[in-house]
């Protein structure tokens, strides 16, 4: 295809579904197809040029996984439509939770109850609780286990929140979203990514450059 075209076919795109948050550029669960979340005007979109039969189903399915995962709330009477809940836009957060979506077992169960992950580098178990304090909801990060230094992994972790979702720090081992605002289901999907930095910053640096020339065309796989 001609540059030009090439060009105008990118422009179409994103005049009609926005910003690109996140493109999977292999759907391990249909086809291997690449699909991809853009927002315009706050709503958000799952879009994909496959073709094959069923693709409406699974994208339908992947934009009731993210209902689940993230803060966001599905757009009535649509089927690949998502909203923001409020005015926040939270663009790592929102980017692992399509992944997430995505990738992993479409018929996995979702977490519930407390917000707990294990630490990945002691045999500490992260827990995050949250409470109104002074007019914001705030959250606290603490362990249960033993293991040394266990306020510097706290520390850390809460160095992850401000990092992933732009938190801001409150105390040693305390977090608010940038609003102030409730965002369970966002502490539960970051908290894991939290606990180790450098690792999953690696692996969005590898993601970022599979994905670059896809990103950069809006060129999904068809079949």
């Amino acid at each position: 295809m001609a540059p030009l075209a090439e060009k105008s076919i990118v422009a179409r795109n994103v005049a009609r579904l926005g910003n690109c948050i996140e493109l999977v550029s292999l759907d391990p669960h249909f086809h291997d197809v690449s699909i991809g979340l853009f927002i315009k005007d706050g709503i958000m979109t799952i879009s994909s040029y496959s073709t094959f039969d069923g693709i409406d189903a699974r994208i339908e399915q992947i934009r009731d996984r993210c209902a689940h995962l993230g803060d966001v709330v599905v757009v009535k009477d649509t089927t690949d439509q998502l909203q923001l809940i409020s005015d926040l836009y939270l663009d790592r957060a929102l980017r692992f939770m399509f992944i997430a979506a995505v990738e992993k077992d479409p018929l996995s169960e979702f977490p519930t109850g407390r917000i707990t992950a294990p630490d990945t580098k002691t045999k500490l178990t992260f827990v995050v609780e949250g409470a109104e304090e002074d007019g914001k909801y705030v959250y606290t990060v603490s362990t249960e286990g033993e293991a040394e230094r266990a306020e510097m992994r706290v520390r850390a972790a809460v160095g992850g929140f401000m990092r992933y979702s732009g938190c801001l720090r409150v105390e040693k081992n305390k977090f608010s979203f940038p609003d102030g605002k409730k965002y369970d289901k966002f502490a539960r999907l970051i908290l894991p990514l939290a606990r180790n930095v450098s690792a999953v910053e690696a692996q969005l640096e590898q993601d970022e450059m599979a994905g670059q020339m896809n990103t950069q065309t809006l060129g999904f796989a068809q079949s």
